[in-house]
């Protein structure tokens, strides 16, 4: 018989082997494996019945996800992958016009909604939906003069979960959506095979058990959700969702629900470590922490290691195009950090994975030399959705191999670890000099010993910066000390002009500081 590499069958699983096992927990709802198998495989066979399930280009249909996270979110999700779909998340954080154009990007065969995405179907959206929308919320919402037949998961029969339907390792699992660098969404496409293995290899790295629970922090539309939630029910464990509203209490939820995996961005400790809410022992529970989307600052390591004493702290690295994590580092006292940077290492590829920091022309380059790190092994994405030229560009064959080119600068050490430099799109000419804007966070934590910072290029005019300047997340700073001890650290060309404090810094959908709202805020300040 041939393996079933469909994501939702660690579900059914665990509905066989225990049951009454908590799965999903969030704002006072909880699922037990076998009610969110049974809603799951309800959803599933709605889909089966409605789908027209032929393949296009040999691919199973595209099924959108248009919901918070939060138990239905995972109900909607799991029902999607249950019925051997693909399924694509798509953010509620962005504007009408990115949702139409998304939408006509996928050629979505359905779509799933909880009742914060149902607030935001407006005529518009409702227009451009697929003829099969299914409301998988609590809520009666929908008009009945909608231009489009909903269906209410609510009044669809209960079923007995049968195993999910077959996919092959070459069937793509989900497409998720990053940004890049041009402002064009681009869809990164994983297959069942890549997606399996980073599940069922990171669960075993990390040696997660069926009685841990686990923090769950992201939207689905990030791919560190799939780390969160697959990893946790890949061993039979609980996910415990931190609501959107409640980030701030994240320390006095993780204890209130006895967490024994922390699964994050940096940032998030960051900001906790800023408002003070990292006291000594007060994670004490946790055995396990994940940080995990951006650089690691040595700081909140310290705080954390104090706030979490009996906790195994790992630093993982990896782009969406190599599903979720691919590089990283157990954390050990003296601390691997990044010459310069106080930032730590990312480590060393994870079982699968393989890494290079080549050169332009993609050979690679001695230790200690910076370059282009470039990955390889089971976990790369097929490509990006509809653009091939950009998948060939992105994913070149090196020495008989396929890569994928990360955009990220890198140098290995001599021991092998690799440290991660910074985005080479965030190189930007400062009065002609090249300048690198990761480098100017690097030392701007270390002298104003905030967590949270980021810097852009300002004024800008023909393509040229003329200067610098930084943000700190704190709610004072003595702007003239922090500049004169950076003297010490950069040139003059590289030297902000002017340090401005956030009390809360602006991040993307990624938890990530968002570089372009910053800028946007020295506009409105120019205008």
């Amino acid at each position: 018989m041939l393996e079933n590499y469909n994501l939702a069958c660690a579900i059914h699983r665990h509905f066989m082997a225990t049951p009454e096992a908590p799965a999903v927990v969030c704002q006072g709802r909880s699922l037990t494996y076998s009610q969110l198998a049974e809603r799951s495989a309800r959803l599933a066979a709605c889909l089966t019945h409605s789908l027209d399930w032929a393949r296009r280009d040999g691919q199973p249909p595209r099924v959108g996800i248009f919901a918070s996270r939060g138990v239905d979110a995972c109900v909607a999700l799991l029902g999607a992958c249950w019925a051997g779909a693909t399924y694509v998340p798509i953010s509620l954080k962005q504007p009408e016009e990115r949702i139409l154009n998304l939408f006509a990007q996928c050629g979505l065969s359905a779509l799933i909604t909880d009742d914060q995405g149902a607030k935001l179907l407006s005529e518009r959206v409702l227009a451009a939906c697929p003829d099969v929308v299914i409301h998988a919320g609590q809520e009666r919402l929908w008009p009945r003069d909608s231009v489009i037949k909903i269906i209410e998961m609510a009044t669809l029969p209960p079923v007995t979960p049968e195993e999910p339907v077959n996919m092959a390792a070459s069937d793509t699992a989900y497409i998720i959506f990053t940004s890049g660098t041009t402002g064009v969404p681009k869809g990164v496409m994983i297959s069942t095979g890549s997606a399996r293995h980073y599940v069922s290899m990171i669960a075993e790295w990390l040696e997660l058990r069926a009685s841990d629970r686990a923090l769950e922090t992201c939207e689905l539309s990030f791919d560190f959700s799939i780390h969160n939630m697959f990893s946790t029910w890949e061993v039979g464990a609980a996910l415990h969702i931190l609501p959107a509203t409640t980030v701030m209490n994240a320390v006095k939820f993780a204890r209130n629900s006895e967490l024994t995996i922390w699964n994050s961005v940096p940032s998030l400790a960051g900001m906790l470590r800023q408002i003070k809410a990292l006291a000594p022992e007060s994670l004490a529970n946790l055995r396990v922490t994940v940080f995990g989307g951006e650089q690691l600052p040595a700081s909140t390591v310290t705080a954390w290691q104090s706030a979490a004493p009996n906790s195994v702290i790992f630093n993982l690295y990896g782009p969406t195009e190599a599903t979720v994590f691919c590089l990283a580092q157990t954390v050990a006292n003296p601390l691997l950090l990044t010459p310069g940077r106080d930032v730590l290492a990312i480590g060393k590829p994870l079982p699968g994975n393989e890494a290079r920091v080549v050169d332009e022309s993609g050979q690679t380059i001695a230790d200690g030399a910076s370059g282009e790190l470039v990955i390889a092994g089971e976990q790369l994405a097929d490509g990006y959705l509809g653009a091939p030229e950009l998948t060939a560009s992105r994913f070149p064959t090196l020495d008989g191999k396929r890569w994928y080119r990360t955009g990220d600068l890198a140098l290995r050490d001599a021991t092998g670890s690799f440290h991660c430099l910074g985005r080479i799109d965030n190189q930007v000419k400062v009065l002609g000099y090249r300048v690198e804007l990761e480098e100017i966070d690097a030392h701007l934590r270390i002298v104003s010993g905030a967590d949270i910072v980021g810097s852009v290029a300002w004024p800008q005019a023909g393509g040229m910066a003329s200067g610098i300047v930084s943000f700190v997340g704190a709610s004072s700073i003595d702007a003239e000390q922090v500049i004169d001890a950076l003297k010490n650290r950069l040139p003059p060309y590289m030297l902000p002009s002017r340090i401005i404090t956030l009390e809360i810094m602006p991040l993307n959908s990624s938890g990530k500081v968002d570089r372009r709202a910053l800028l946007k805020l020295l506009g409105t300040e120019a205008g």
